[in-house]
């Protein structure tokens, strides 16, 4: 049989077997340095699981401001948006001209022009009188903006009585619900004053409130006018437009912004998005130009720094715990690349075995916290996806940081 010492370079199958051997090698002494101290190895798993547990919190909170954004957005049946150029966000959409709908409803490619007035006014407490920021949303009954399963014909008729409105089920607790926990069906019938005018709650919806509001109202576009002052019946917030079948978003938004442009004056200024660009512009504008977003995103990056200095830590430690067995594998004639993809290997194992209780853990907690703060926080395939790969660089990074007192010291002076 043909043997090989670590210092000599075979070749052929010779060579292949020596890197399956020093392959199984490496493992099986990554392994032993994990499973031979194993009080060391728990604290070090709960270290790094701790770490991944922190990147999943931070993007968990980043990836809620991006939901909440689109709350509205979502539930939006149409193709394609018109909106003011002064538009800010969903919430501050400015005004628009309502004359413009006849002329967008007899282009061709256009089934449905839809208003939609949308802006946040002042409720007060019905219980103890405070003042908190509502959303106020005033459809058309005959054709709503939003798809809802509580806007049946029954309930529709109801909001035709100038003042009466539905509540968001979603709307937090300190704006007043009967139950002291959630509005439902203890508060129809409850007159609450939006801004010093009466509103009549008439019943609720389920869809979500954002983070420019904590509670949502939603009302005919005659009781809006009412609630929300400054507003008048020549202006709407939001035009959706849904375009008859076959005819593709981008096409139809194409057809739209040409028409408005032979308009000219100020309806040619109105800006045109098909509803995806406009979910991704709303999503983009919550992330990078308001700063709860950027604070989120700065999070998420100093998660992963805190997860590589835990991870560095509890690597360097296990170095000089195990610096003598390492010299003696440099006497031997391993090599430093060996000793390096060893420690990779240790890193990796860490990293592997610490991942599925954050997991577990980061789940537990969305729940949690989507429960106590009332906002949507959801794990996702891309989450899971770049916080393992994250949790890899970090780990494998933070080891190779760590073996370089190794990587400079002679063999004879770490005895």
């Amino acid at each position: 049989m043909t043997t090989t010492s670590p210092g000599q370079k075979p070749s052929g199958k010779t060579a292949e077997k020596s890197r399956q051997r020093r392959s199984v090698v490496r493992t099986s002494l990554a392994w032993s340095n994990l499973s031979h101290m194993w009080v060391r190895t728990v604290v070090s798993i709960c270290g790094i699981g701790f770490a991944i547990l922190l990147m999943f919190m931070q993007l968990g909170f980043l990836g809620s401001v991006g939901d909440t954004a689109t709350v509205l957005l979502d539930r939006m049946p149409c193709d394609v948006l018109v909106r003011s150029p002064d538009y800010l966000h969903v919430y501050d959409a400015s005004k628009i001209r309502n004359d413009l709908r006849p002329w967008l409803n007899s282009i061709d490619e256009v089934d449905q022009v839809v208003p939609l007035d949308i802006g946040v006014t002042q409720w007060t407490n019905p219980t103890n009188q405070d003042p908190r920021a509502i959303a106020v949303m005033g459809i058309d009954l005959n054709d709503p903006a939003f798809e809802l399963p509580e806007l049946t014909r029954e309930v529709r008729r109801q909001l035709l009585v100038e003042g009466a409105v539905l509540v968001d089920d979603a709307t937090k607790t300190d704006f007043g619900p009967k139950n002291g926990v959630k509005f439902g069906s203890d508060d129809i019938g409850t007159v609450a004053s939006v801004f010093g005018t009466p509103a009549k709650i008439v019943g609720t919806f389920k869809m979500g409130t954002g983070l420019a509001a904590n509670g949502a109202l939603l009302c005919s576009r005659e009781t809006f006018r009412k609630l929300m002052p400054g507003s008048s019946d020549d202006e709407v917030s939001l035009l959706l437009i849904r375009l008859t079948d076959g005819v593709s978003n981008e096409r139809g938004r194409h057809m739209v912004a040409g028409r408005l442009n032979a308009l000219a004056g100020p309806a040619s200024h109105a800006s045109t998005l098909t509803i995806e660009d406009a979910k991704k512009a709303e999503v983009w504008r919550w992330y990078t130009q308001t700063p709860i977003g950027m604070i989120f995103a700065m999070g998420v990056a100093l998660a992963v720094v805190v997860g590589g200095v835990i991870s560095y830590m509890i690597l360097a430690s296990d170095v000089q715990a195990h610096l003598s067995e390492y010299a003696t594998l440099k006497a031997m004639g391993y090599g430093t690349g060996f000793l390096i993809r060893t420690l990779l290997t240790q890193s990796t194992l860490l990293a592997t075995i610490a991942f599925p209780p954050s997991v577990v853990a980061a789940l537990a907690l969305y729940a949690i916290t989507s429960a106590l703060a009332g906002v949507p926080i959801r794990m996702t395939l891309t989450w899971l996806v770049l916080v393992a790969v994250l949790s890899l660089l970090m780990c494998n990074a933070a080891g190779l940081i760590a073996i370089r007192k190794l990587i400079r010291a002679e063999p004879a002076n770490l005895f």
